[in-house]
């Protein structure tokens, strides 16, 4: 299901964490793909699902189950 993505250039994805109050911002940036790859239609759908979970666990120490 993935051979496709093989041909696909590499992407670069940058974490920057600055203070927010007293709190911190993280902004994920995920970029270098061509407007129709795959790659960026696969990955789309993926970031929201982990930053989400890298939230619950700082907030409660627990991780979200896993999906399907």
């Amino acid at each position: 299901q993935f051979a496709e993505l093989v041909t696909e250039p590499r992407s670069t994805v940058t974490f920057e964490i600055e203070p927010a109050g007293a709190a911190v911002k993280l902004t994920v940036t995920h970029s270098g793909f061509a407007p129709d790859s795959e790659m960026l239609k696969g990955v789309s759908g993926g970031w929201p699902s982990i930053l989400a979970n890298l939230k619950t666990l700082l907030e409660t120490g627990e991780t979200l189950p896993l999906a399907g």
